[in-house]
């Protein structure tokens, strides 16, 4: 293979399809609602990554690459490494100092991204369930560039032997495509609707179809070989058109489509990446009109500063962001989070990225990270502050990483009970119910003694509501709460209001466990019985998985509740159980998202699980709304 790289015309259009890309990504992650499919931005990065690595690298003739191995791996480490690393060390440094919490899962998330591996530690590191609420990780964006530096450590090697046993780049570009429809197909087998959609979702084999679509298109699309010349004009108004349509499904998906969608993983991301492919194709041809729209120079500054956009803006979102906004953000924070996600990515651009990429290691480890002693006077006062900066990073990032800081962080973890199962009709022996009622009656007591309203003698002793709580018992003659580990939360404060109610609540329980677990509880399937469920805590569930939960309780009176936790699926699932409640007369809503939302002292740090006033309010809640 020749050494010498083959420098290709610059397509303008192409920054503008960055641009866009990462814009939407970021309305994504700042969960805005009109950017529901925001995420498949990542998607357009993977087949441009294909197209223009593959267009790099493919001969016009021969079976021969154009750019010799070793210096390709070498500009793609120039490239990609230094400031993501930059990244991750100050992500990593500043949590130390700022963030502990996040310090006992951050470490294995800074190892496995140095390492570009982060993708398949996402997928088989079984993080704790504590781990999986709160701020996320800073650097789970990394995933995607794990998944982007493997494809560039093994598609060359690929691609030269392929050129070597098919010889026709045509023939070849039909094995590439067929590669492309197994990735999506193996997508599809694995994809378990209303399961945690993570292993497919980060996994490189499920995800390398929408690389292998833009190296198919380097093969059928060479951008050696686009001319303006010889077209008719029946063409260039054919090229428009298709550019045009396919722009727009681009657009529509960014505002129609969402992550819980089955479609999406079983064919509807191989069909939004072949839209990509034909995008990318008419942009990239010089008679484009909407190449030279998406060439506007806001967008092609963008688009050229994608690279750091994308590498800091979720360290800035999660680090600068607190954890009962995570869902519901601040404009005036997120305006600021903008703007300093564009300032450090033009710094990083300029002072780490372009310098790394035109001279290389050594000379900027020379020019800017050797310190003579001798010449330490001579420095301007910018690189003195920098180099003490960087010092101080280095040495904080490696303190936190030792394990030195954030290890009492899990101590309180410890103790949460993972699962609790209370029984109204067959818990309580003679002896638990002699103990019960002679803690009550004392409580009573006390309670006469300090209250001097004419009705104390009907109260309970904690919050003065057993005529509640009678009408309660009157109403129905048994209740069932399944939930997840709110229930648990709030498991001893419902028992205490409702002595025979029966309890079933895990931690981590979606709604497709519940319906397995539904027919346990057939009894409770009457009209004279209640049902809670307080599920989507976890996870969005399909419109299937939560009919059959309900179906199987359709002669009992259902009360929904729903939820507030820092997530991006908070709002699907919100507004799926308002549906349902709108659809069936035996289904009540018990909004306690809208009692929450501004509430942020209800919650522990995590932002999801209970702080007492959080129990007490939730409980009352509930009471409140099956008594109306």
């Amino acid at each position: 293979m020749s050494g010498k790289t083959v420098n290709h015309r610059y397509i303008p259009g192409i920054d503008g399809i960055r641009a866009l890309a990462v814009l939407a990504v970021i309305a994504y992650h700042f969960n805005f609602k009109w950017a529901s499919g925001g995420f498949l931005g990542v998607d357009i990065f993977f087949v441009l990554s294909g197209y223009l690595i593959t267009s790099t690298i493919l001969p016009l003739k021969g079976n021969r690459l154009k750019v010799g191995l070793g210096e390709f791996w070498i500009g793609r480490f120039r490239r990609l490494l230094p400031a993501a690393y930059v990244m991750i060390i100050t992500s990593f440094a500043w949590a130390t100092l700022f963030h502990k919490e996040l310090l006992h899962t951050l470490r294995g998330d800074a190892i496995s991204s140095i390492f570009y591996s982060s993708n398949w530690w996402f997928i088989f590191h079984k993080l704790s369930y504590f781990d999986s609420f709160g701020s996320p990780s800073p650097i789970k964006n990394l995933w995607s560039l794990a998944i982007e530096e493997q494809f560039y450590l093994i598609w060359p090697i690929l691609l030269m032997l392929g050129l070597y046993l098919v010889k026709k780049q045509s023939k070849l570009a039909i094995f590439i495509f067929s590669g492309a429809l197994c990735s999506a197909v193996l997508m599809g087998i694995l994809y378990e609707p209303g399961a945690d959609p993570s292993r497919i979702y980060y996994g490189t084999d499920t995800r390398s179809f929408e690389l292998l679509i833009g190296c198919w298109l380097a093969l059928v699309w060479p951008m050696k070989r686009l001319s303006s010349q010889k077209l008719s004009t029946d063409h260039v108004n054919k090229l428009n058109a298709i550019s045009l349509v396919a722009f727009s499904i681009f657009i529509l998906s960014i505002i129609f489509v969402n992550e819980y969608q089955t479609f999406l993983y079983r064919g509807g991301m191989f069909l939004f990446c072949l839209n990509a492919a034909i995008l990318i194709a008419c942009v990239c041809h010089p008679i484009s009109i909407l190449g030279k729209l998406l060439s506007l120079k806001p967008l092609r500054w963008i688009g050229s500063r994608s690279y750091g956009i994308y590498l800091w803006h979720y360290p800035i979102m999660v680090l600068g962001t607190p954890v009962h906004e995570i869902g519901n953000p601040a404009y005036w924070r997120v305006a600021l989070q903008l703007v300093l996600i564009l300032i450090i990515a033009e710094i990083s651009y300029r002072f780490i990225e372009m310098p790394i990429r035109k001279e290389g290691f050594r000379s900027y480890y020379r020019q800017y990270l050797v310190v003579n002693k001798d010449k330490w006077g001579s420095f301007s006062f910018t690189r003195k502050i920098s180099t003490v900066l960087v010092s101080l990073f280095l040495l904080v990032f490696f303190t936190g990483m030792t394990g030195v800081i954030g290890k009492e962080q899990t101590e309180s973890k410890e103790s949460k009970p993972t699962e609790i199962k209370i029984n109204g009709e067959e818990q309580p022996s003679k002896h638990n119910d002699e103990k019960e009622t002679t803690e009550s009656n004392s409580s009573n007591v006390e309670h006469e003694k300090t209250e001097t309203s004419p009705q104390a003698d009907k109260e309970e002793p904690k919050q003065g509501e057993n005529d509640i709580t009678a009408n309660s018992n009157e109403s129905y003659n048994g209740i069932l709460a399944i939930g997840d580990s709110l229930m648990i939360d709030i498991a001893t404060s419902l028992h205490n209001i409702y002595p025979n109610i029966t309890i079933d609540a895990k931690i981590g329980r979606q709604v497709s466990q519940a319906v397995q677990l539904a027919p346990n509880y057939a009894s409770f399937n009457e009209p004279n019985k209640a049902v809670i469920i307080q599920l989507g805590t976890n996870g969005f569930f399909t419109n299937d998985q939560i009919d059959s939960l309900l179906n199987a309780f359709s002669n009992a009176d259902i009360y929904l509740v729903n939820t507030r936790v820092p997530r991006s699926w908070e709002s699907n699932v919100n507004s799926t159980l308002q549906q349902k409640a709108q659809e069936h007369d035996n289904i009540t809503l018990i909004d306690w998202h809208s009692v929450a939302i501004n509430h942020p002292e209800y919650f522990a740090p995590d932002g999801v699980h209970l702080e007492q006033k959080g129990v007490k309010t939730l409980t009352n809640l509930i009471q409140q709304t099956i008594n109306i």
